[in-house]
């Protein structure tokens, strides 16, 4: 997909604040170190909306159809979500370990900190690399994690956050886009996020169809409901894969926000960083715009 309008920086003031005092190795440093922690936090955002809105609209398309249906049973089955719960920890996690990552770099800022944060880099590159932080994260990028992982533990022998962030940017490039790779560009690829959610909803979609085969032609109030309701799901749908191919494309330039800010160019870093800001701003008013319409098409 293309590039959207750059709308606007955000960054995070209070956590610039709360570093200013401390950012020894100079201000731009810290704001570099603090803008990936936020972009992190945005794309993690991101994530989680369209994660947890595309299920919450699933879930209404599911409990409108069973409302309709003459099967007194009740089943886990008749309630499909287009990401599985699991799954959306999973992403968590995966957001989780970048953000500690993030958080030692900021801590490793402070001179008094340095050593104990190079231990607690080395640390968490151990758990990315072969320990059970690795196992609760997506299986599509357990490998990548553990990739990253073992750059971590090299890198923390390095004495600045600068030259950690350079010797892990590779490392964290290939995580992220490996990232944006798993979310997927389309839902024509199967290995990806997408085709997992287009898949879902496919089946919410013949539900549907499958009572409107069922209702006779002369039912026309029944007939027009169920129409409502198969364009309210295709909207649904069509919503929560935009908000994906948004989440795809953060991730893209949050790996190049790190890289800008490992080779010392703030002003780039926090240009990405915006950018991630006024997409996650998109997701939510898409997310709402499509909540808004599947409640009007279930009043009707």
């Amino acid at each position: 997909m293309g590039w959207f309008p750059f709308k606007r920086l955000v960054l995070t003031a209070a956590l610039l604040a709360g570093l200013s005092a401390c950012a020894t190795p100079g201000p731009l440093l810290t704001t570099d170190i603090t803008s990936i922690r936020a972009g992190v936090a945005a794309t993690r955002d991101q994530a989680r909306t369209a994660f947890e809105a595309g299920n919450q609209l699933a879930m209404d398309q599911d409990v409108a159809w069973k409302l309709k249906q003459a099967d007194a049973n009740l089943r886990e089955s008749d309630f499909p979500l287009p990401v599985a719960p699991a799954d959306a920890l999973a992403w968590d996690n995966a957001f989780g370990a970048l953000d500690a990552y993030g958080a030692a770099l900021q801590r490793l800022v402070a001179p008094d900190q340095a050593a104990a944060t190079s231990d607690a880099i080395s640390k968490l590159g151990a758990q990315l690399n072969s320990g059970p932080l690795n196992a609760g994260l997506p299986s599509s990028v357990q490998a990548l994690f553990a990739t990253f992982g073992g750059a971590l533990v090299q890198a923390s022998a390095e004495k600045s956050a600068t030259d950690i962030m350079r010797r892990a940017d590779p490392a964290f490039h290939t995580v992220t886009v490996g990232m944006a790779d798993a979310v997927g560009d389309s839902p024509r690829n199967r290995a990806s996020l997408q085709f997992t959610v287009y898949s879902n909803w496919t089946a919410s979609l013949a539900a549907i169809t499958a009572s409107y085969s069922a209702t006779a032609p002369t039912d026309t109030a029944t007939r027009r409901d169920l129409i409502q309701k198969y364009v309210a799901a295709i909207q649904a749908r069509d919503a929560q894969l935009a908000n994906l191919s948004q989440l795809r494309t953060s991730l893209l330039a949050l790996a190049e926000a790190h890289a800008a800010a490992a080779r010392g160019q703030p002003g780039d870093a926090q240009f990405w960083i915006g950018r991630i800001n006024g997409w996650l701003d998109d997701i939510k008013q898409r997310a709402d715009a499509a909540a808004q319409a599947q409640a009007q098409g279930s009043a009707k």
